[in-house]
């Protein structure tokens, strides 16, 4: 709808992009719906072949997104994020999955909730798929939290 292409360009508007920065449907896309999941703590999994501009929208929320202290006046009325990756492949453990979420509670554990989240993101999610340990098993428990 017009409205909810409208909604994405003011938020990607308000981002500081290079002049060779394509500000394309998936970028716009990819941008809109982490600021509003972070910033609403409700997971994502942004799923997309490379080039579809997940790691470019993750680099510029995180720089956006830093509450009051944000270059964005309207950034500066939604929450501060602090990503923590974890980097997938076949080899990943739940145990490194479940140590990332438990980093991003310890990040968390004494600060306001509303006006600051850590976030984990996990890179290359389709890798862990691949191991014989079943890593992804881990998730559900701690999506639920």
């Amino acid at each position: 709808s017009c409205l909810l292409l409208r909604c994405q360009e003011v938020f990607l508007d308000e981002l500081k992009l290079g002049p060779n920065i394509a500000r394309n449907k998936a970028l716009r896309e990819n941008v809109f719906m982490m600021v509003v999941c972070i910033d609403t703590r409700i997971p994502l999994f942004l799923v997309g072949k490379p080039g579809s501009s997940k790691s470019l929208a993750k680099m510029v929320v995180a720089d956006a997104m830093q509450g009051h202290s944000s270059y964005s006046p309207l950034y500066q009325h939604l929450k501060q994020v602090h990503m923590v990756s974890y980097q997938c492949s076949p080899l990943s453990t739940s145990n490194g999955i479940v140590g990332t979420f438990k980093q991003c509670r310890l990040l968390q554990k004494d600060k306001n909730k509303k006006h600051y989240v850590a976030a984990v993101v996990l890179d290359e999610v389709g890798l862990a798929e691949d191991s014989p340990r079943l890593p992804l098993k881990a998730l559900h428990p701690l999506l639920e939290d």
